[in-house]
């Protein structure tokens, strides 16, 4: 006898004779290219018919009761069902069992529980399709796995294991974090670690109040909806050297629809895992919305998160004081060197806001009180040709102001910049691009809950580096539900 095929993790050792017989097989072939593709296609085939007979031979094997979840379940039934594969669909003749002592209780399909099948997919396709659904839409991975010569099935099949596997890893999503957590290998160098909220635009697709409904079994005519953007919950934990710079960021991510209470939950767990590791102190960094340090103060208040510092993300600050440079410096040239000139003391002085502030409000008092009762402008602005504001550049100079001296204590960089600290939350910005423009924005796109909700969390899961880890406990919890009876 010619010696054996044998596989050790994962290689195959494939006996000379066996290839050189299928090389033969394949020769008449016309061009290289052609042979490929054979090749390919044979491949594929010998995947289907072995994984076929697996599946058949586990169906086999069960006997008249199993165990699920500490319940009993005896056999009430069997019949051939598809089941999709990376290389083409396999038929299988498997047994049903209903659970004892309940008239038309549950049933289950053991065989769907062992071997980690989900939505009538093997879990190679499943874990293929839901970290292709959560990096591109599912149309071009159609096209990447053509030009692969791997087998799938319709992209309505796709679409349905994505959206429902999808729902059922975000469901344990927070039971299975603390482990991959835990599994991480350590970095060197961490030295703080910064945390942020954001919001982030999602075109919806939701039905019109009152329309007309589409007539029952007439499938070429959608359910009318409109579309409206929501906002998106976005945030991040991210690990800092000790020049500020980013080694590593976790992003998590919550539709307008689930709100941002579990998210902020999450956020919690990843701050207290990553200063037990590290010991390092956790810095606040985001934009100013009221809302979003509403939601940290009740994080840090109800998880008991000790929070060394609060920024404004600086790039947030600098887009406003170029706004009032320009409104109140009257020409360009005294608006570019008024906001270098604030810039830099920003840089360098913890006490260059209460400055800022300082003359802002002498701008905004003269201009409401001091010209009406013929007092000269403030010597500040004075020396820099003060023009007159408007009632509406008052306005916005005003709102401005009152940002300042809303969050005068989060506007400190200098000491934070010497003690290599981040200053800004790009992080967080990058996020609100990376995990929700860049997937869920695209041209033409619109998204109903069902399928948006499970792609943000795949999606953050890939982003972070824990989609795979997910996949892997999610298909150990499945498949350890099952005993022999």
């Amino acid at each position: 006898m010619g010696e054996a095929i044998s596989i050790e993790r994962g290689r195959a050792h494939v006996p000379d004779e066996l290839i050189a017989t299928v090389a033969e097989q394949l020769s008449h072939q016309d061009s290289f290219e052609d042979l490929e593709v054979a090749t390919y296609e044979l491949v594929n085939e010998i995947a289907r018919r072995v994984l076929g007979a697996a599946l058949q031979t586990m169906a086999d094997s069960f006997g008249d009761e199993v165990t699920v979840d500490e319940r009993t379940y005896r056999r009430h039934g069997e019949g051939t069902v598809r089941y999709h594969t990376l290389c083409g669909p396999v038929a299988v003749r498997r047994p049903i069992y209903r659970l004892v002592g309940v008239h038309n209780g549950p049933t289950v399909v053991p065989l769907e529980i062992a071997a980690g099948l989900r939505e009538r997919a093997t879990p190679a396709l499943v874990s293929s399709t839901l970290q292709a659904f959560a990096a591109m839409p599912l149309r071009e991975y159609e096209t990447v796995m053509a030009a692969a010569h791997r087998a799938l099935p319709s992209r309505s099949t796709l679409e349905r294991i994505s959206k429902r596997a999808g729902a059922q890893i975000e469901d344990t999503i927070a039971a299975i974090e603390p482990t991959i957590r835990a599994n991480e290998p350590w970095l060197d160098g961490v030295c703080s670690i910064s945390t942020g909220l954001d919001r982030a635009a999602v075109p919806m697709s939701e039905p019109i109040p009152n329309a007309e409904a589409p007539e029952p079994r007439i499938r070429r005519r959608p359910v009318p909806v409109t579309v409206e953007y929501r906002m998106a919950y976005v945030g991040t934990v991210s690990l800092h050297d000790a020049d500020g710079r980013v080694l590593a960021t976790k992003r998590f991510g919550a539709t307008a629809h689930e709100g941002p209470d579990d998210l902020v939950s999450r956020i919690a767990a990843e701050l207290k895992h990553q200063q037990r590791r590290y010991g390092a102190p956790i810095s606040v960094i985001q934009d100013g919305a009221p809302e979003l340090w509403r939601l940290i103060a009740e994080m840090a208040e109800r998880h008991g998160i000790v929070i060394t510092d609060r920024v404004i993300d600086r790039f947030h600050v600098d887009e406003r004081l170029a706004e009032v440079c320009e409104l109140a410096g009257g020409c360009p040239a005294v608006a570019t060197e008024l906001f270098d000139a604030w810039r830099y003391q920003l840089d360098h002085s913890d006490t260059a806001i209460d400055r800022i502030i300082r003359h802002l409000d002498a701008l905004v008092w003269h201009t409401q009180f001091g010209a009406a009762e013929c007092e000269p402008p403030p010597s500040f602005w004075l020396r820099r040709g003060l023009v007159e504001l408007d009632a509406e550049t008052l306005t916005a100079v005003s709102a401005h102001l009152e940002y300042f001296r809303r969050y005068r204590r989060e506007i400190r960089y200098a000491s934070r910049r010497r003690a290599g600290l981040p200053i800004g939350s790009g992080a967080t910005e990058g996020a609100c691009k990376s995990l929700v423009a860049q997937r869920f924005k695209r041209s033409g796109q619109r998204w109903f809950e069902s399928g948006l909700a499970p792609c943000l969390a795949l999606r953050a899961l890939h982003l972070s580096d824990r989609l795979r880890a997910a996949l892997v406990l999610n298909a150990r919890a499945r498949t350890s539900r099952l005993q022999a009876a």
